[in-house]
This record gives C-alpha cells, sequence and structure tokens, in this order.
C-alpha cells in the first residue's frame, strides 16, 4: 500500500531536519511550522539528541516551546521524564520555561523530574512550578506529596543544595494543599 503523500512530505521534512546542512534543516523547521502534527514530537527530540549544529537544535527547542495545542503538554512532560541523559533532560526543561502551555495538570510528573533530576534540574523545576497558574488537582498534589516523602526517605544528606531546593519545593506543594483545604 503505498504512503499518503501528507506521510512522505512530512518523512522528508522530517529528514531534512536531520541534515548536517543547517539552511536544509532549517527550512525543514520552517515547513514543520506549517505542516506539523503533534504526532512528530518524540521524533523532534530525537532529530535534537542527534543534531550537532547549535543553531538547529536552538530552532528546535523554540519550535517545541512555541506549539499552541494544550494536548502537546503531556506528550512534552513524558519525554522530559523519560529522557536518561541528565544534560538533554536539562534542555529540554527550557521547552516548559518558554512555553504559553499551562502544565498545571501535570505538577506531579513535574516534582517527579525534581527529585530524580540534579540540582539544577530540580532548580528548574521549583521555578516551573512556581510559575503555573494552577488551580492544582487534588490527586496532583497528593502524587507530589508522595514523591517527595519518598525523596526525603531516601535523600543523600551531602546533596545539601538539592535538599534545600526539594524541602523549597515541599514547602510549595504544602502551600498549595493548604489552599485547596481551605476552600
Amino acid at each position: 500500500m503505498a504512503e499518503k503523500p501528507a506521510v512522505i512530505k512530512q518523512r522528508k521534512i522530517l529528514d531534512d531536519l536531520n541534515s548536517d546542512k543547517q539552511d536544509l534543516a532549517l527550512s525543514a523547521l520552517k515547513l514543520l511550522e506549517i505542516d506539523g502534527r503533534l504526532a512528530i514530537i518524540p521524533e523532534l527530540f530525537e532529530i535534537y539528541r542527534k543534531q550537532r549544529n547549535t543553531e538547529v537544535k536552538k530552532k528546535i527547542l523554540e519550535f517545541i516551546s512555541n506549539i499552541q495545542k494544550q494536548e502537546a503538554a503531556a506528550e512534552i512532560v513524558r519525554l522530559i521524564e523519560e529522557e536518561l541523559n541528565p544534560s538533554f533532560r536539562q534542555e529540554f526543561l527550557t521547552i516548559i520555561w518558554n512555553s504559553k502551555l499551562d502544565f498545571s495538570a501535570h505538577l506531579a510528573d513535574i516534582v517527579s523530574i525534581a527529585v530524580l533530576g540534579d540540582f539544577l534540574q530540580a532548580l528548574d523545576c521549583l521555578t516551573i512550578m512556581e510559575n503555573m497558574p494552577g488551580p492544582f488537582e487534588e490527586h496532583q498534589l497528593l502524587e507530589s506529596q508522595l514523591y517527595l516523602k519518598d525523596y526525603l526517605d531516601n535523600r543523600n544528606e551531602e546533596e545539601n543544595q538539592k535538599n534545600q531546593l526539594i524541602s523549597e519545593i515541599a514547602l510549595f506543594i504544602k502551600e498549595q494543599n493548604e489552599g485547596i483545604d481551605a476552600d
């Protein structure tokens, strides 16, 4: 069975985006803005990992950050959570930082990233949480508390800076939970 022209076109765009030629990759990104689908977000993360050109990498992050469809938030958070390379995870957190999407429904996931990550990831996550508009659902707050309790039960005493940040995250979650209890 032959592929549909739209699928062939999208495959060509993604192939061009994988190119080592900056002009070709950047023009592919422009085409993707017009013809892109949410389903290609995982492929963009993969291309980012392989891409050597820093300008193209920067544009990929900007492109993902500028996605307007709220449904993309869940996929972005999932991909950041699954990222094993701490350097890439740190870079991918900037997508949330720069995005206009509301990640409030993913509070617990952001807390999970903070407790599993290093100091800088925890710092980014705290800043992301503080800038979330909320309100937060009770199950998000409870799940966040579970991640924090697990971290505190198993924390490394030598990671003083990260432990301090996690304490600030716990305080933030407590304040949000008290806001729900007051309602």
